[in-house]
């Protein structure tokens, strides 16, 4: 009796550690089994594999007394536990009605098939209980111990003659016990620890394929143009996956390898095939010229194609070597988490290159947008002191030359405030000498001019607007310029004296989508595209006059200037 449990105990364990892996290798199966809230065909197709394997156990189960000793209790509370209520039940009646109609004439069969069905009740009912129970292993040995007592009730119940039940449970009660209280720990710990195994190694796959990812987002911020960043991304991703030959492609050629020496080939096979399926694509005998001698195995190509804007627009491809202790699943699912990280860098880095070569195109704009009446009335200004004060109209000529030299001219992204305010007082020496001494320009500047480096042109449709709306009288115009800095920002004010913005216009003024009043929409514009929420910018106006106020870092963003620097860069390289 001592060799044959023996026996049965090596069988059942056996038995449990193939349907751990089977459960957690098969890809449906394992999809259901990572699911916290599983759906009723879920449950029920759990309850038909664990109720076929409880089953199974009534046929490996070893005949004593004309009872059947069996593993059934571990498949029927395992279905219960690891699939919910539904497959608890549904386990349990199907294998308890198998094993009543398995040996109908038995003097044990209804007894065990009530019994097998109340297996899938136990497991239903400790289904939430047990998810949250710290000491797993403890709770499966009483949840045996229970079951095992409750089959040996029903058995001494139901089973004639009592005295052949007395007899049969005396004898396989304790082995029973020890036997599926190991086999169902057995059960759950290899099914949980092959379902950990399975999430930390994609969890460390994700890992992997974000750090590669962040490695290269300098690169591929330049898109697929710029083949000596996408070189740079190729040895990086090899840096990291030193085993793999890394491949980019867009739709006509290779543009960067690493530990290949494809770089601009046509197009292999995997990458046509990416391209056309616009699905990952993995061919097996990756024939590829290596940059360095290496031992001859087999290859395989991964492609993995780059979307952008739901188009193709590249191919990603690892060639991964190929062996009896390599698994192409893994590296598959690297390359095709590395290609949707990339893709999405891509059309990453394409807005953001649109959005700055908007804002170039907004600030060219504004440079043309020279108000004809100012240049009108500045030509009429010279023309009239040309007849009383030539030397005077001279100067005023070069005043206006300059102006328009520094307002066409500028192609930096960012100007010092020194520059500014030398735009500035060009502006206002030309509306100076048309109304002849009624501008009073009040100004309070920081001592160093050169700290704070600011967009082009925001100064002046400010001060513009001031002098345009902040007479007091027909001859008189105030203007106050006032800039403070502190260590880490500049504090910009300039206030007039006029009669302040009717409510209807302040309100166009907090509108972002109402132009109505361009100078003051595009400077607030601008410097919420350029600083974000790092910029306050205020319009406060009354009787007594208005005030525009904007703060801003003294440093201007790293991100936008250089970014707006490789916009002209490569503007001027077309």
């Amino acid at each position: 009796m001592k060799n044959s449990l023996l026996i049965y105990l090596l069988l059942n364990i056996s038995l449990l550690y193939i349907v751990a892996a089977i459960l957690t290798e098969v890809r449906p199966l394992r999809i259901i089994l990572k699911r916290r809230v599983r759906s009723v065909p879920n449950q029920l197709c759990l309850g038909l594999i664990f109720g076929l394997l409880s089953i199974s156990g009534t046929y490996t189960g070893m005949n004593f007394q004309g009872a059947v000793v069996n593993t059934r209790v571990v498949s029927t509370v395992a279905a219960g536990l690891v699939g919910g209520p539904l497959s608890g039940l549904c386990a349990g009646a199907l294998s308890g009605l198998h094993r009543y109609l398995f040996d109908p004439s038995g003097f044990t069969s209804l007894a065990c098939g009530v019994g097998t069905f109340g297996f899938g009740i136990i497991g239903a009912l400790c289904y939430r209980r047990f998810s949250r129970c710290s000491r797993r292993n403890l709770a499966l040995v009483a949840i045996t111990l229970v079951s095992e007592l409750v089959q040996c009730v029903l058995i001494l119940i139901l089973a004639k003659p009592f005295e052949a039940a007395i007899a049969l449970e005396k004898v396989i009660l304790l082995p029973k016990m020890v036997v599926n209280s190991l086999g169902l720990v057995i059960f759950m710990t290899l099914l949980n620890r092959l379902n950990r195994s399975l999430t930390i190694e994609l969890v460390e796959q994700q890992y992997l394929a974000l750090y590669i990812a962040q490695k290269c987002l300098p690169y591929l911020r330049e898109g697929l143009g710029d083949r000596h960043a996408l070189q740079q991304a190729t040895d990086t991703v090899r840096a990291t996956l030193p085993d793999f030959q890394v491949i980019i492609t867009d739709r006509e050629q290779v543009l960067a390898t690493s530990g290949i020496a494809l770089q601009g080939h046509p197009l292999p096979e995997p990458a046509r095939q990416a391209l056309e399926r616009r699905e990952l694509v993995v061919m097996q005998d990756f024939p590829g010229e290596v940059d360095v001698p290496v031992h001859q195995e087999d290859n395989a190509a991964i492609a993995a194609p780059l979307m952008w804007d739901d188009e193709a627009v590249g191919v990603l491809i690892l060639v991964v070597p190929m062996g009896p202790n390599l698994i192409l699943d893994a590296d598959i699912r690297t390359a095709d988490g590395l290609a949707q990280l990339f893709s999405s860098q891509l059309e990453l880095g394409e807005f953001h290159h649109q959005i700055e070569l908007r804002r170039q195109a907004e600030f060219r704009a504004l440079q043309s947008q020279i108000n004809p009446h100012f240049l009108y009335n500045a030509l009429n200004t010279i023309s009239a002191l040309c007849l009383t004060d030539s030397e005077r109209a001279r100067e005023t000529i070069l005043i206006l030359a300059s102006y328009l030299r520094q307002t066409l001219s500028i192609n930096e992204p960012f100007v010092t405030l020194v520059q500014e305010m030398s735009n500035v007082d060009n502006y206002l020496a030309l509306v100076d000498a048309r109304f002849e001494g009624a501008i009073h320009v009040t100004r309070e500047l920081p001592d160093d001019l050169t700290r704070l480096h600011l967009p082009p042109l925001i100064l002046q449709p400010i001060v513009e607007n001031a002098v345009r709306h902040g007479s007091t009288s027909v001859d008189e115009r105030h203007v106050c310029i006032c800039i403070r800095q502190d260590q880490e920002r500049a504090y910009i004010q300039v206030s007039d004296r006029g009669h302040g913005f009717p409510p209807q216009v302040l309100e166009m003024l907090q509108d972002p989508e109402d132009p109505s009043y361009s100078g003051l929409f595009n400077v607030r514009k601008r410097l919420r595209s350029i600083y974000g929420e790092q910029c306050k910018f205020t319009i406060d106006s009354s009787q007594a006059g208005s005030t525009v106020f904007f703060s801003i870092p003294l440093t201007p963003p790293s991100q936008s200037y250089s970014d707006v620097k490789r916009s002209e860069v490569q503007c001027v390289s077309q």
